[in-house]
């Protein structure tokens, strides 16, 4: 089974996407595009020319910032490594794919104010 992680919001690039591919530019909405990796575990069959977790991170770790960097259908995306080191050490061999995901402003603010509400 596949494990997905997803950049935290602080680390978010705001982008436009067309949101109907099949009729071009009819729904281009603002929203925040987030790195994803997705780890592919024994029985996935990832394709073979995916990197490996060690070699993903060797090769995307910013040594200033400590964050994992990539570019991605334009923009640099980020994510914070944390929760891919704290993996039992065989998931570094395991294939890797880096993505993205993106969320628009209108459903991020409609999710904040979900959340403040049920705090209040």
């Amino acid at each position: 089974m596949c494990k997905y992680f997803t950049a935290t919001d602080d680390l978010g690039v705001k982008a436009i996407k067309d949101m109907d591919p099949e009729r071009r530019s009819t729904r281009v909405m603002a929203g925040l595009m987030k790195a994803m990796v997705t780890i592919y575990e024994p029985g996935d069959a990832p394709h073979p020319s995916l990197p490996t977790l060690r070699e993903f991170l060797a090769k995307h770790t910013d040594p200033e910032t400590g964050l994992v960097s990539y570019g991605y259908a334009g923009p640099t995306l980020a994510i914070d490594p944390t929760p891919l080191l704290q993996l039992p050490p065989e998931y570094l061999d395991y294939r890797v794919g880096p993505g993205s995901s993106f969320v628009t402003h209108e459903a991020l603010a409609h999710s904040r104010s979900r959340t403040s509400g049920q705090s209040a």
